[in-house]
């Protein structure tokens, strides 16, 4: 350990806070669709990252299917250098409520954000959201009106809500046209003078003695291994440098760090304050988790950062490669997945009829689809994903002994945060009572805020396709895992002649029982082929058949054969072979098999999230 004399400490301390005092670290949050990427891309262009119209738009979003679904779903950072002497590390986020956690990760990293909000829209969900979590964090907010050069903005409708939201002056809010770049010049300079410098203790700078880091986001390179995104919070980090993980305990040799332009542009070293990556070289992904703290290696684990909770999925489903021999190539794919998304969890669980798979936790719909998608178009995959389902839990007592309860169960309940015009309440009021929600409270400032508890169950079948329709699509929406509550629930089982078909069962509440069952039967009567035997699909609750419908099977005429009627007139005859037809379909339906394309999963699937 090098010991440092006092004007040697001294001389660390001045050039550790004159550099500091150049950086600034800031995000952008806002709900989805309100110009996040749009505004990074200003941005780039006037500190000269890149030409003016000499680049894709939305520069930060590499992912394809975030251009193609026009969504950011992953957080991007970038560093910019400003008027010669600023450093500006910039995290773009994404919008959308399922992917909160890369809002908590950033949030983590940085000491102010810029709070979008678009003039057409006004303030959103997920405004609120991001807001309240950049409070907690105590970060610098900038409010900010986007889209201020459309003919249907309405600024100083938008300006009054944020000044009731935020309880600021109107003269704090910035209006800014990101996509024509008026008033983006003016709010860059207002980073520089609001968002403060890094925050760091002094004395440990003095001593100079660790370097710690947060990790907030990583992903697999076949030839270095490991690269991690980090924050450096003291010290720093250079090649050839040994560290390890405070957490984790894994060990390893720094083998490159830098920073993003928005690509890895390669550095001598990366100090306290900045935002950069380090190659870990490490090939065994097990050994790095998102949200550790990369110390020295001699370093004391007291040293660890709190970083951020982590999040855990609401939204369960089975995925199984369509080739049985792509189980591995699914794992492997999972698991470089988990190292730049934290809150996918996975199981292995197996199949009769889908063979060898995952049990897969999301946070949402658009979460499961994302994944769905990544794992096709990135590895190549051909997959089945089932359904998706709640985590229902059973009541235990104080030894940790399941219950009976008397048909009881533990059911997941969220807070819903949901903003409508006036003229919608009652609607949207009406609605969220047919899905067993509860009125919790409702501010009418300037637009409705409604808030109620409710059941995730509900919240992942048609609730958000009827949300849209009656409130013409104006409505937006955020929540939160509130608690485990109990309610009358037990097993739907679906069976396809008599055997039970375990991807399609799942726990269902006693008053949705009936719904619920008559929905998949119905619903797989339409998907399931026709076979050559008769097909019968039921639903069985609590020992009962509550729904049930049938496929009829394929039927040769057997009393045709080239062209003729076999036994004109001999009714006798006729009956004979019609009775030896229906002995030969009833041996074939106790035998046969019934299959179920892939295409039968994903379309319920479909049904199930739009």
């Amino acid at each position: 350990m090098c010991v440092l004399t006092g004007r040697e400490r001294l001389k660390m301390i001045q050039y550790r806070i004159a550099f500091m005092d150049e950086i600034r670290n800031f995000a952008i949050i806002a709900h989805i669709d309100h110009g996040k990427s749009t505004l990074a891309d200003r941005l780039l262009e006037i500190t000269g990252m890149v030409s003016k119209d000499k680049h894709e738009d939305q520069m930060l979003d590499r992912n394809p299917i975030s251009r193609e679904r026009g969504i950011t779903i992953k957080l991007a950072p970038v560093r910019m250098r400003y008027k010669d002497r600023y450093i500006l590390n910039l995290i773009d986020t994404p919008g959308h409520v399922d992917f909160s956690y890369e809002v908590d990760r950033t949030l983590a990293c940085v000491e102010g954000v810029i709070l979008l909000v678009d003039a057409t829209q006004g303030i959103q969900a997920q405004t609120i959201a991001n807001a309240y979590k950049a409070v907690e964090k105590n970060l610098t907010i900038i409010p900010v009106i986007n889209k201020i050069d459309l003919p249907s903005a309405e600024v100083e409708k938008t300006k009054g809500q944020l000044v009731d939201f935020l309880g600021i002056k109107e003269e704090e809010i910035y209006k800014v046209s990101a996509k024509t770049g008026t008033g983006v010049e003016e709010l860059l300079n207002s980073v520089i003078i609001k968002v403060p410098s890094p925050k760091s203790d002094e004395g440990r700078i003095a001593a100079d003695s660790f370097s710690q880091s947060l990790i907030f986001d990583s992903y697999y390179d076949s030839h270095r291994g490991v690269i991690v995104f980090v924050r450096v919070f003291n010290g720093s980090f250079k090649k050839g440098q040994k560290v390890r993980l405070a957490n984790l305990g894994t060990e390893f040799e720094v083998n490159e760090v830098g920073f993003f332009s928005p690509d890895l542009i390669k550095g001598e070293k990366i100090e306290v304050g900045e935002i950069g990556y380090v190659v870990t070289n490490l090939k065994d992904i097990h050994q790095v988790a998102v949200g550790d703290t990369i110390i020295d290696k001699d370093a004391g684990s007291e040293l660890v950062l709190s970083g951020y909770k982590k999040i855990k999925p609401m939204v369960f489903a089975s995925i199984f490669p369509t080739d049985t021999a792509d189980y591995l190539n699914l794992k492997k794919a999972f698991d470089k997945l988990t190292l730049n998304d934290s809150s996918l969890e996975y199981t292995a669980v197996y199949s009769q009829a889908l063979g060898t798979g995952f049990r897969v936790g999301f946070l949402g719909l658009l979460h499961a689809d994302v994944v769905r998608e990544r794992l096709e178009r990135e590895f190549g995959l051909s997959i089945v994903l089932t359904p998706p389902k709640v985590e229902y839990r059973d009541i235990v007592d104080s030894s940790g002994k399941a219950q009976d309860g008397r048909g009881m169960k533990l059911e997941p309940w969220v807070k819903v945060t949901i903003l409508a015009p006036d003229r919608y309440v009652g609607d949207v009021m009406q609605l969220l009572q047919r899905y067993r929600a509860v009125f919790e409270t409702m501010d009418n400032k300037n637009q409705t805020i409604l808030v109620f508890d409710m059941p995730m169950s509900e919240m992942i079948s048609d609730f958000f396709d009827m949300l849209k329709s009656v409130t013409s699509g104006f409505a937006s929406l955020d929540w939160q895992f509130l608690e485990y509550r109990p309610v009358k629930a037990d097993e739907l089982k679906i069976l396809l002649n008599r055997q039970p078909v375990e991807e399609f069962s799942e726990i269902v509440v006693e008053e949705r029982s009936f719904e619920r069952a008559n929905f998949l039967t119905t619903q797989l009567k339409d998907l399931i082929p026709r076979q050559q035997f008769e097909v019968r699909i039921q639903g069985e609750y609590k020992g009962k058949i509550i729904a049930s419908t049938r496929i009829a099977p394929f039927r040769k005429d057997v009393l045709i054969k080239s062209g003729k009627v076999i036994g004109a007139g001999d009714v006798g005859r006729k009956k004979k072979l019609l009775e030896k037809q229906k002995e030969g379909k009833k041996r074939m339906k106790m035998v046969g098999k019934v299959e179920i394309p892939k295409e039968a999963f994903m379309k319920l699937f479909v049904k199930n999230s739009e």
